[in-house]
């Protein structure tokens, strides 16, 4: 897992207080328009599965974040009425996670520095367990899945989105090499290196830069270690696809003029989703709930 870039004193990741931060170049949080595209809409998809805390309800849901991150998630899970614990094993991250907590009414979040294969609970203690982004990273996600699922009561339900790197094939780096293609002709994009000219190069380059970074130099869990053991220890309610290469253009995009970059942001994401929905390329992202 990649370690956090230096986040300013002020900086909270809360989706109610975007601003314009430059000096966060290469994080997507420099901008409020790129935050809304892909945290902004993490958040949508689980909020479309998990219903705020009703003001009758007897008591707020006990809600568990697994690999809470910086913590965006977990504040507005709060902020939808319910009660939050939240885990994470980088330090960096819980840090930046507290300074949301105050804003977290009318629910309430508490953080934990933890890994999920040591951190302990009481068997049967959450309603709602949510994990995003996670166990593409972990050591033995059937392990720690395991784990989630005695930490539900029964009949409680886990939400699980995560990023599958080996769904990827050369119809998604055919598009990746459009894109980025385009993007660096109009000097719009800021990588490590320009794609070759000639469009057959271009695409051998974005697969070997997707092996490079998922399988090289940070080796990842695939689709194989994390849906199989979600349908074997979880009854399904939902499975369903959605954008997420757009992620990788929006953090390299290099515009200064505002109005461009939130144009050009919405117009990536806006193509993935079509050809996603004719299946013209593969999704990597998965969302999936299901009851233990």
């Amino acid at each position: 897992m990649a370690p956090f870039p230096p986040y300013p004193p002020d900086f909270v990741a809360d989706l109610r207080a975007l601003r314009r931060r430059p000096e966060l170049a290469g994080s997507l949080w420099r901008s409020p328009d790129l935050v809304a595209l892909t945290y902004g809409r993490l958040w949508s998809l689980v909020a479309e599965v998990v219903p705020p805390a009703m003001a009758s309800a007897p008591a707020p849901a006990r809600v568990l974040d697994v690999g809470c991150g910086t913590g965006v998630l977990s504040l507005e899970l709060a902020r939808a009425g319910h009660d939050v614990t939240a885990i994470d094993a980088d330090r960096a991250a819980i840090d930046l996670a507290e300074r949301g907590a105050p804003h977290a009414a009318p629910g309430r979040v508490t953080y934990h520095r933890a890994d999920v294969h040591e951190w302990e609970s009481d068997e049967a203690a959450f309603d709602l367990v949510v994990t995003t982004r996670t166990l593409h990273h972990v050591d033995e996600p059937a392990v720690a899945l395991e784990r989630m699922r005695r930490w539900l009561r029964p009949g409680g339900r886990l939400v699980c989105v995560d990023f599958l790197h080996d769904r990827f094939d050369r119809r998604a780096a055919r598009w990746l090499a459009q894109v980025r293609g385009l993007l660096e002709a109009t000097r719009s994009f800021d990588p490590d290196g320009r794609l070759p000219p000639d469009p057959d190069g271009a695409v051998d380059r974005i697969e070997w830069e997707w092996e490079q970074e998922h399988v090289v130099e940070h080796p990842l869990n695939g689709a194989d270690d994390i849906e199989g053991p979600l349908g074997c220890l979880f009854r399904t309610e939902r499975r369903s696809w959605h954008p997420y290469l757009y992620w990788d253009v929006l953090s390299g995009l290099d515009l200064d003029d505002a109005g461009a970059e939130k144009a050009t942001a919405r117009l990536v994401a806006a193509w993935e989703a079509s050809l996603l929905a004719a299946d013209e390329i593969p999704s990597v992202l998965l969302r999936f709930v299901g009851t233990r």
